[in-house]
Protein backbone atom coordinates (compact mmCIF):
# COMPACT_ATOMS: atom_id res chain seq x y z
CA UNK A 1 0.00 0.00 0.00
CA UNK A 2 0.99 3.62 -0.36
CA UNK A 3 2.45 5.20 2.77
CA UNK A 4 2.25 8.90 3.54
CA UNK A 5 2.12 11.39 6.39
CA UNK A 6 -0.24 10.06 9.08
CA UNK A 7 -0.16 6.40 7.97
CA UNK A 8 0.29 3.87 10.78
CA UNK A 9 1.31 0.24 10.65
CA UNK A 10 4.09 -2.33 10.68
CA UNK A 11 4.92 -1.44 7.07
CA UNK A 12 5.81 2.08 8.25
CA UNK A 13 8.21 0.59 10.82
CA UNK A 14 9.78 -1.55 8.09
CA UNK A 15 10.21 1.54 5.90
CA UNK A 16 11.91 3.39 8.78
CA UNK A 17 14.23 0.41 9.36
CA UNK A 18 15.11 0.44 5.66
CA UNK A 19 15.74 4.20 5.57
CA UNK A 20 17.87 4.10 8.73
CA UNK A 21 19.90 1.15 7.39
CA UNK A 22 20.57 2.95 4.09
CA UNK A 23 21.88 6.13 5.72
CA UNK A 24 18.68 8.17 5.36
CA UNK A 25 18.24 8.69 9.09
CA UNK A 26 14.68 9.15 10.28
CA UNK A 27 15.80 10.41 13.71
CA UNK A 28 19.10 10.49 15.58
CA UNK A 29 17.47 9.77 18.94
CA UNK A 30 14.13 8.68 20.36
CA UNK A 31 11.28 7.32 18.26
CA UNK A 32 12.28 6.68 14.67
CA UNK A 33 15.96 6.32 15.49
CA UNK A 34 17.86 3.13 14.67
CA UNK A 35 16.47 0.38 16.90
CA UNK A 36 13.50 2.52 17.97
CA UNK A 37 11.64 2.70 14.67
CA UNK A 38 7.93 3.39 15.10
CA UNK A 39 4.73 2.46 13.31
CA UNK A 40 3.79 6.09 12.61
CA UNK A 41 4.69 7.92 9.38
CA UNK A 42 5.43 11.40 10.70
CA UNK A 43 7.33 14.44 9.42
CA UNK A 44 10.74 12.87 10.16
CA UNK A 45 9.87 9.78 8.08
CA UNK A 46 8.68 12.01 5.24
CA UNK A 47 11.90 14.04 5.37
CA UNK A 48 14.09 10.91 5.32
CA UNK A 49 12.04 9.46 2.46
CA UNK A 50 12.40 12.66 0.42
CA UNK A 51 16.19 12.50 0.90
CA UNK A 52 16.11 8.87 -0.30
CA UNK A 53 13.98 9.81 -3.32
CA UNK A 54 16.28 12.70 -4.30
CA UNK A 55 19.39 10.51 -3.95
CA UNK A 56 17.78 7.83 -6.12
CA UNK A 57 16.37 10.22 -8.75
CA UNK A 58 12.77 9.31 -7.94
CA UNK A 59 10.49 12.06 -9.20
CA UNK A 60 8.59 13.69 -7.81
CA UNK A 61 10.48 13.48 -4.51
CA UNK A 62 7.28 14.09 -2.58
CA UNK A 63 7.75 11.97 0.52
CA UNK A 64 4.98 9.60 -0.62
CA UNK A 65 5.96 5.93 -0.54
CA UNK A 66 4.09 4.99 -3.70
CA UNK A 67 4.67 2.71 -6.70
CA UNK A 68 7.89 4.33 -7.99
CA UNK A 69 9.62 4.34 -4.61
CA UNK A 70 8.28 0.88 -3.76
CA UNK A 71 9.78 -0.50 -6.99
CA UNK A 72 13.19 1.00 -6.17
CA UNK A 73 13.13 -0.32 -2.59
CA UNK A 74 11.81 -3.82 -3.32
CA UNK A 75 13.10 -4.33 -6.84
CA UNK A 76 9.55 -5.32 -7.87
Amino acid sequence: RNLSLGTKGEDVRQLQIFLNSQGFTVSTKGMGSKGLESTTFGPATKSALIRYQVANNIKPASGLFGPLTMKKVTGK
